[in-house]
């Protein structure tokens, strides 16, 4: 592999590793949420999947309105 190739590959990878952290950061993010969803509510089990949407919209809206700053 030429050394032009070898610093592509490279740099995707830090780029694609970079992009995995901060999707697992996101994840965390909501996943918290969500919890907090949960917990006010009275932590009545049966509406995960709408806790897990609110959050990622709340979590989502945050990242275009800090984007947009």
């Amino acid at each position: 592999m030429s050394k032009e190739n070898e610093m592509r590959a490279t740099s995707h990878l830090n780029r694609k590793s970079s992009a995995d952290s901060v999707d697992q950061e996101m994840r965390e993010l909501i996943e918290k949420r969500a919890y907090e969803l949960f917990e006010a509510r009275g932590a009545e089990p049966g509406h995960e999947l709408e806790d897990w949407a609110q959050a990622e919209s709340e979590m989502m809206q945050q990242t275009r309105l800090h984007r947009a700053a």
